[in-house]
């Protein structure tokens, strides 16, 4: 898995906390030059981050939903 593919993307992800950890949507917003660190926004506080890597483990991508032009109106 590249997680440069997810650039701009809503992910669940399983996020390492200390001992714990949380399986969370997130949206990733960048990665590093390295690849080693990420930057998330948490969909739950709003909150920006930088997480290793190392503490990420991708669940599943999740879909966009357009609003139809009908209903927008």
């Amino acid at each position: 898995m590249d997680i440069r593919n997810y650039v701009g993307k809503r992910c669940l992800l399983k996020v390492t906390k200390g001992y714990s950890s949380d399986v969370q949507e997130f949206k990733v917003l960048e990665v590093s030059p390295s690849g080693g660190w990420v930057k998330l926004l948490s969909n739950y506080s709003g909150q920006k981050f930088w997480k290793p890597l190392t503490e990420i483990a991708f669940i599943e991508l999740l879909q966009e939903f357009e609003i139809s032009p009908e209903k927008a109106k």
